[in-house]
């Protein structure tokens, strides 16, 4: 568990470990240079909980705090905790008892806030996230959300170091994680119980933090996407000239991947961005071509997702939704 600066909710979240049902349990807490008194806490918890351990990180950021984490981790399974979150009781004995090997248990997560109400936005994430564990393709919407949030997942040390462990450096790290869960072909477990109480608050990484914003999460959707499912036999057509559709422009000129940009503004058509001419989307041709649709309207991303229906195109093989 990363511990930078949580405050007022940090014995909570500790109070919340100690308590759980599941009595096996070790928990690394590293402090990543608090320095509003988190550090103290956790070496009062340390004194009296010898299954907790804490150290100072080695370096700086949340990857290096979970890398010196996972050094003094002896544990055969792996499960990482957010410092400002809380565990519902048998949080650790519902994953361990599901877990199998080759494979990584999840489950439904709720929002709370003691400030105030939760948003609109993590209450439609909660619902869209729950929903997965409930059945059909979990990684049917990967581009649009993290679908194996930071806290919420469990599995055997053997296979998260196969998958990488905490080694790689991508940004987002909890979406990176998933990417690479999927890039294994792990089996994913899902859990219809709560298995994680998600705390929304000012002091929030998502909120506060630029790598953890919604719009910086496109370079590492391109860069998976690349590694993933891009079908170099077909064009590859980029949908959308908006803020979104630039940025995504951007990550493919970098990585001098040729492809077609196409719009439905017409101020746009014929224009030159970044070296390339926006086309209109006019007389497309489905079949030859694969698309990354990176519209941010919602009434144009309904008018197109009726066309590709229409035209029997499958997502996640023929189009991409960036959202």
């Amino acid at each position: 568990m990363p511990v930078k600066n949580a405050g007022k909710y940090l014995k909570p979240c500790l109070d919340s470990i100690v308590n759980q049902t599941y009595a096996y349990w070790e928990l690394i807490a590293i402090n990543d240079g608090s320095t509003d008194g988190s550090e103290q806490v956790l070496r009062n918890y340390a004194a009296r909980y010898p299954n907790i351990t804490t150290a100072n990180s080695s370096g700086t950021g949340i990857i290096k705090a979970m890398q010196s984490a996972y050094k003094l981790a002896k544990g055969s399974v792996i499960h990482r905790m957010d410092a400002d979150d809380l565990m519902p009781p048998n949080k650790l004995s519902l994953m361990v008892s599901a877990l199998k090997p080759y494979s990584v248990v999840t489950g439904k997560v709720s929002y709370f806030c003691d400030e105030h109400e939760v948003g609109d936005g993590f209450q439609k994430y909660t619902t869209w996230l729950n929903g997965l564990m409930d059945g059909g393709d979990f990684w049917r919407d990967v581009y649009r959300e993290c679908p194996m949030p930071s806290s919420a997942w469990m599995m055997h040390r053997a296979d998260f170091e196969q998958i990488g462990g905490f080694q790689s450096t991508l940004m987002p790290e909890d979406y990176d994680l998933a990417f690479r869960v999927l890039k294994s072909d792990l089996a994913v477990i899902r859990l219809k119980d709560i298995i994680h109480h998600w705390r929304d608050s000012a002091t929030r990484t998502s909120r506060n933090e630029s790598l953890y914003f919604p719009i910086a999460y496109l370079p590492l959707k391109v860069h998976y996407f690349l590694e993933l499912h891009y079908n170099t036999s077909k064009t590859l057509t980029l949908w959308g000239a908006g803020k979104k559709g630039k940025l995504v422009a951007k990550q493919l000129i970098k990585r001098d991947i040729s492809f077609n940009w196409v719009t439905n503004n017409h101020q746009k058509i014929g224009k030159d961005i970044y070296g390339v001419i926006l086309k209109s989307d006019k007389n497309l041709k489905y079949k030859a071509t694969q698309m990354i649709l990176a519209l941010s309207s919602p009434d144009e991303q309904i008018a197109l997702q009726t066309d590709l229906d229409r035209n029997e195109l499958l997502h996640i093989k023929d189009y991409f939704w960036f959202f």
